[in-house]
């Protein structure tokens, strides 16, 4: 079998997968479990990207709290990717210590499928954006929210599958896993904040003593 025919039941076997998370969320993951496929966990976070880029600048400017004019790319790129990783590393060290039977990689790839609700609504979302008025943007955020809920609702799912949890154990290593997430972004915060009064202090000292020196 040449190398294009390998390539494209890879993505045919992907995309069906992903189909099967999307509606059949255990028996997808299940097959996850048993295929991972590092390659579609790229593709499905650079797809995340994608979509967050084209929804910047889709969304109707009435609707939308962050204008295309405002909107920093790579900042916003940082704001996906960081968060992702970071709660990929968060899980998989809870998972680790909670006697989780889940990969780093498995994880990771389980995580960009659980975007996929993300990937295929929200570029439609936006769209309907344009037709909706200010006074519909309580419908617009209640849709937007229903996506996140799904992405979250399979977090869990991708979480209780790969680990062979049960209910109450995924709830508590879910839970142990945001805090986690929670109390390293508190601290890389904490540090930003205290290295940058450091800074300052430091660059006003210079220009005190150069003031003097000058003077």
């Amino acid at each position: 079998m040449n190398r294009a025919a390998v390539m494209k039941q890879s993505g045919l076997r992907s995309l069906r997968l992903g189909v099967a998370i999307l509606f059949h969320p255990v028996d997808g993951f299940e097959e996850l479990q048993k295929n991972k496929n590092l390659a579609s966990a790229f593709v499905l976070i650079l797809l995340t990207l994608c979509v967050r880029i084209v929804t910047i600048y889709m969304t109707s400017f009435h609707i939308t709290s962050l204008q295309p004019k405002d909107a920093d790319l790579n900042l916003e790129l940082i704001r996906f990717v960081m968060p992702l990783i970071s709660g990929v590393l968060a899980c998989y060290l809870i998972t680790a210590i909670m006697d989780g039977e889940a990969y780093f990689s498995q994880i990771l790839t389980a995580m960009s499928y659980a975007l996929i609700p993300y990937i295929v609504f929200s570029i439609p979302l936006a769209a309907v954006s344009l037709f909706l008025s200010r006074g519909e943007i309580g419908l617009y955020n209640s849709i937007n929210l229903i996506i996140w809920l799904w992405v979250a609702l399979l977090i869990f799912i991708q979480l209780k599958v790969l680990n062979d949890y049960s209910f109450k154990k995924s709830v508590g290593v879910l839970l142990l896993s945001i805090f986690a997430f929670i109390i390293f972004w508190g601290t890389v915060g904490l540090v930003f904040a205290l290295t940058n009064h450091v800074l300052q202090f430091a660059r006003e000292i210079f220009v005190e003593i150069r003031y003097l020196l000058e003077n």
